[in-house]
């Protein structure tokens, strides 16, 4: 199992709750509507603490089979053309890295 984390901030244009509605009701419903082999994804967003600056808004997780998996994602033309412009209206600022994963319990 391949997991990819992403973490990032959200763009400027929209406050932290319109950010939040975007990507829980249209982006996470269009990626895993368009893209049905990926096996799990989960979306983290930081909570607000008065005085503390959080280094990210969100972190998404997303498992994958394999390597291969995420190859055939990346260059799939349903993330070229449906995903990928979509993360721009998102408007997140974001990294990913990615991992094996070692469930321990």
């Amino acid at each position: 199992m391949i997991k990819l984390i992403i973490t990032g901030k959200k763009g400027p244009e929209k406050s932290m709750e319109e950010f939040k509605k975007y990507y829980l009701e249209q982006h996470a419903q269009l990626f895993m509507k368009t893209i049905p082999y990926a096996r799990k994804y989960t979306i983290n967003f930081a909570i607000e603490r008065p005085g503390k600056e959080n280094q990210f808004d969100f972190i998404t997780e997303i498992w994958w089979d394999d390597i291969d998996a995420v190859r055939r994602f990346r260059k799939s033309d349903e993330y070229k053309n449906i995903v990928q412009p979509d993360e721009v209206k998102l408007g997140a600022i974001w990294q990913g890295s990615f991992f094996e994963e070692y469930v321990q319990k």
